[in-house]
Parts: structure tokens; C-alpha cells; sequence
């Protein structure tokens, strides 16, 4: 049932922002909890959309659930898995 739900992070970023390192180790330690698919996007780079690049430009690190916004600057890892299990359940997205 509940595992027939994908769960896609995208997570925009820099190579040169520490933040987003941080943010990615988070990511990874949650993925090992809750399995999901993480693309992750610089902002920097063609790869991400113009929009989106623009307008989170000054505010990476920012994550996405299935294309809605999750989380920006800090993401913990605790809540982050917390959200993603209230994903599986209820397929909302809840901000962190």
C-alpha cells in the first residue's frame, strides 16, 4: 500500500554552498530510513529550470517532494524523515 507511493526529493543546490553539502548528508541519512529517489539540481547549471533557479538564488538549499516545496536552509534530519512518513501515509506534503 503504502510503498506504491513514490517519493522523488530534488534537492537545488551549489557546488560552492556549504549549507547544501550539510543538507545532502542529511538527505542521504533519511534515504536510508525511508527509500526514496534523490535528484539533485544546481542551480548554477542548465539542468535546473530558469524559474526555479531564479528564484531560489539567494535561499539553497531548498528540497521538493514530488515537485511541491518541503524544506529550504536547514534540513533536519529527523523531521525530514517524519515528513516523508507522513507522505507514505497521507500523501500530502507538510513543510518542514
Amino acid at each position: 500500500m503504502s510503498a506504491s507511493k513514490n517519493i522523488v526529493l530534488t534537492l537545488f543546490s551549489s557546488r560552492t554552498c556549504s549549507l547544501c553539502s550539510t543538507a545532502k548528508d542529511s538527505i542521504l541519512k533519511a534515504q536510508q530510513k525511508v527509500p526514496f529517489q534523490l535528484n539533485v539540481l544546481d542551480i548554477h547549471e542548465k539542468e535546473c529550470p530558469k524559474d526555479l533557479a531564479d528564484r531560489y538564488m539567494f535561499d539553497i538549499p531548498v528540497v521538493h517532494l514530488n515537485n511541491e516545496f518541503l524544506v529550504q536552509h536547514r534540513v533536519p534530519q529527523d523531521k525530514l524523515v517524519e515528513a516523508l512518513q507522513k507522505y507514505q501515509v497521507t500523501g500530502k506534503v507538510e513543510k518542514i
